[in-house]
């Protein structure tokens, strides 16, 4: 299996992602947001997405040259119309434009449609924190589902994930889940390395329980996080389908006319315009000091707070390297091949 640097996983795909079409400046904007996945450890929205580009370009589905554009606005509020170019484009432009929105008006909520897949959404929400604000982002997965409603076994819902972030003087917390049992990339990563998955995860076509991700593609459904409790992530997928889908016009579920894609909703709001900034960050240290003198149970070295893994895993990622398991290596060669071009030697 290769072993890249952050700088080497970043330039494979701006590389390959130029040759699918994508002007320079989109191309950089997603490779970043790739490479970037990999150093948090989210293997699952790295490279393994780049035999995906590839294919939805060839189909016309990505529109690589376009650009988004704002539809519709107030002081506080936006929408986006993505026009199918790179989803990762769309987030960040709106993403950006709830920022400044923020900056005036305190709150902003900023919403997109017609969006290809936008990848982590975890990424969206740091960077807003990263600049001191409060962030929540809201997508749902349309065209394509993979989860059922609770008690129910024909899947009506995508992974429909759901990020917030809190910023500190530190790292910012950064909460980021899908409201299924897991992200349906790492059922595929797990496929591509030929390895099991845990059970609780998936069911089959039958509505068995099973541990073989292709299973999954061949009429399975994903199941809502929450195990015998996941009426609660059956309710939260709802609410991100609507947020995500029927506020954006990007459409809901699998519904007659709704094509593959994303619906996203960006909530930033300024800490500032509830009072005291640095008093803010003053009682979020108070209380994750708090949260952490709890007595970690034997065999937990400490408690980490929500995204401190992700920091935790970049710091070794850019240190001794991103590793690309030889199953997603053999397919960006294809795609690279497709292209006319060559990958670097691994």
């Amino acid at each position: 299996m290769p072993t890249l640097s952050f700088e080497a996983t970043r330039d494979v795909a701006r590389s390959l992602l130029g040759e699918m079409g994508a002007p320079t400046d989109h191309a950089s904007i997603v490779a970043d947001h790739l490479a970037c996945c990999h150093l948090a450890g989210h293997d699952s929205h790295g490279l393994i997405r780049l035999p995906q580009y590839h294919r939805l370009v060839c189909e016309g589905q990505i529109v690589t040259t376009t650009e988004p554009r704002l539809e519709k606005e107030t002081a506080s509020t936006a929408l986006i119309d993505g026009c199918w170019t790179w989803g990762q484009v769309v987030a960040k432009k709106a993403t950006s434009v709830a920022m400044e929105k923020a900056r005036s008006s305190g709150l902003a909520v900023v919403s997109a449609r017609d969006c290809n897949h936008i990848g982590r959404l975890g990424a969206y929400a740091l960077e807003a924190a990263e600049q001191g604000f409060v962030a929540k982002v809201w997508c749902n997965v349309h065209g394509i589902v993979r989860m059922a409603p609770w008690g129910g076994l024909d899947p009506r819902f995508g992974t429909n994930p759901l990020a917030i972030a809190i910023p500190r003087r530190g790292k910012p917390i950064v909460v980021d889940i899908t409201t299924t049992a897991v992200a349906e990339g790492k059922v595929r990563l797990a496929r591509n390395r030929g390895v099991d998955i845990p059970e609780g995860w998936i069911l089959d076509k039958e509505g068995n329980a099973t541990t073989n991700p292709a299973d999954l593609y061949d009429g399975g459904t994903l199941l809502p996080f929450g195990g015998p409790l996941g009426h609660k992530g059956y309710g939260l997928a709802l609410v991100v389908d609507l947020l995500g889908g029927a506020l954006t016009g990007s459409g809901c579920g699998a519904m007659p006319g709704v094509r593959v894609g994303n619906g996203i909703t960006v909530e930033v709001l300024d800490p500032g315009a509830m009072g005291d900034r640095e008093e803010f960050l003053d009682r979020v240290e108070s209380f994750v000091e708090y949260v952490q003198s709890s007595r970690p149970k034997p065999g937990v070295e400490s408690i980490l707070l929500p995204g401190e893994p992700e920091f935790r895993t970049e710091e070794s990622r850019r240190r001794d390297g991103i590793v690309i398991d030889d199953g997603t290596w053999e397919q960006l060669g294809q795609v690279a091949a497709d292209l006319g071009i060559k990958l670097p030697s691994a």
